[in-house]
């Protein structure tokens, strides 16, 4: 999918915007081009659009969303290797991806990206320094993923609040290993 803009002008326009829209429906079309150019993986090798210490990519990537391309509610995976977002489950009926980011009245959307890291993939190598880098990697990640949602022209917001309870049993993680550490809001 093109881009209706170039980076100068999403870097110039990058704003984290108030309002939107908490029952958009993103194209699996448009996941697939703001995913790919901000965190997928090239071809032939296990670098990332992005830096990791190390290459050791500690941090996982999910998507909360109302609906994609006409899908129920539910919970997805972004596997950056083979650039696919993997179906996990259906979200509950009484969930609202809004109780996940507690936040203003006025800031609606419809889906949400959470980035979690598994400290061990670091840690190993890099002791309590995994921490940073895992931060630094989120930041990378970020900026990307806003970056390319401006090109887009899709509304975004870094949301560093969020209620780690709920993302850690909705995404059914471990959270002796994994942790959630950033969110984005995303609407049309």
């Amino acid at each position: 999918m093109p881009l209706p803009m170039p980076l100068a002008e999403a870097m110039e326009k990058r704003v984290s915007y108030s309002g939107g829209n908490s029952e958009s429906n993103l194209s699996l079309e448009v996941w697939g081009t703001l995913l790919g150019l901000a965190l997928r993986g090239r071809a032939d090798s296990i670098k990332r659009n992005y830096p990791s210490g190390g290459a050791l990519y500690p941090v996982e990537t999910y998507v909360i969303a109302h609906s994609i391309g006409g899908s129920a509610p539910a919970a997805f995976h972004y596997n950056p290797t083979d650039h696919a977002l993997e179906n996990l489950w259906n979200l509950p009926p009484d969930l609202q991806i809004k109780d996940l980011v507690p936040a203003r009245k006025d800031l609606l959307f419809s889906s949400l990206i959470v980035f979690t890291s598994c400290w061990k993939r670091s840690s190993a190598k890099y002791g309590n320094l995994a921490y940073i880098h895992a931060l630094l990697e989120t930041g990378h990640m970020s900026e990307n993923v806003l970056l390319a949602s401006t090109a887009l022209e899709l509304k975004s917001r870094p949301m560093a609040g969020f209620s780690d309870d709920l993302l850690i049993t909705l995404l059914d993680i471990d959270a002796e290993h994994e942790q959630p550490i950033h969110s984005i809001v995303i609407s049309i």
